[in-house]
């Protein structure tokens, strides 16, 4: 059986800080199978050009030691169009069966690759590929495992829960049947083409940590929230989610932890008990899907 190709593809926007790291990442996978790795360059005006060139020159020349069977490293630059038509834009050009993207400030752990190049072979059914992800903060916080997956991930979980993984990886069978990204959302993107893969995919988590999330003063995850939150309300809308958000839910538990964890610790069945009985009287209020 010939190895299979993983296509990923990098949208970037004045990352030259950090993209290095994560070409790095992608361009050293070793293992049996093919990187096709794409990289859009969104109108950057800083030197990211400059660092996504460097490797390009690095590739052409036989000076990066190629690990795997063989690496097509392709880019382009235009516009500044936004990171979900770039991803959109670097997904339609892929070549593999097996798709990613992975933006320029976060970055892959050695050996990611060629555990899911295994997962997916031996599995020609499955559609999506979850695992472990690792936060790390540019403020010097140590890291931390986070955010920690549910294992048994569905769609029902996802509409109600909210999505409990970082990385993943996802057949081109899949996009084919449900469709790219939809370009009306700029900060939940990611989880609406979830939504739609999980109703009728097949999924699986693997233990292991896939990746590097990056926390840092300008990235849209520390900047943007209210308007994340925007976005996850639409998206409950469109498929039925809780009205009560689980992210509002997650936020009230972090600031009651001290109370919590102590409540926890004296009476575990009571705490269980009125967390299940909490839980479900918030499932219980739904959007209706129109």
């Amino acid at each position: 059986m010939k190895p299979i190709t993983i296509s990923i593809v990098t949208p970037t926007y004045n990352q030259a800080r950090f993209i290095g790291q994560t070409v790095e990442s992608i361009l050293s996978q070793e293992g049996d199978f093919y990187i096709d790795y794409i990289i859009v360059n969104d109108g950057s005006t800083d030197n990211t050009l400059e660092v996504i060139e460097k490797y390009d020159k690095l590739m052409k020349t036989g000076k990066y030691p190629i690990k795997c069977k063989e690496i097509s490293y392709r880019y382009w630059t235009r516009p500044n169009g936004g990171q979900t038509s770039a991803i959109n834009e670097g997904l339609k050009a892929a070549k593999g069966s097996v798709l990613a993207w992975m933006n320029s400030d976060d970055y892959y752990m050695p050996g990611v690759f060629e555990k899911v190049a295994k997962v997916f072979t031996d599995d020609a059914e499955l559609d999506f590929l979850y695992g472990d992800s690792l936060k790390i903060f540019e403020d010097g916080r140590p890291p931390k495992a986070e955010p920690k997956p549910r294992p048994d991930e569905t769609f029902e979980s996802l509409r109600t829960r909210g999505n409990s993984f970082g990385f993943n990886f996802f057949s081109k069978k899949i996009i084919d049947k449900v469709g790219y990204l939809d370009e009306s959302f700029r900060y939940c993107m990611d989880l609406e083409l979830w939504h739609r893969i999980f109703q009728s995919g097949k999924v699986k988590y693997i233990p292991g940590t896939i990746g590097a999330f990056r926390v840092w003063e300008g990235s849209k995850t520390t900047t943007q929230q209210k308007k994340f939150a925007e976005e996850r309300r639409i998206i409950a809308e469109r498929y039925g989610g809780n009205i009560i958000s689980p992210h509002s839910i997650y936020a009230l538990r972090s600031r009651a932890a001290f109370t919590l964890n102590a409540f926890q610790r004296k009476t575990p069945h009571l705490y269980e008990t009125c967390k299940k009985a909490l839980y479900a009287a918030v499932d219980r209020l739904k959007y209706t899907v129109k």
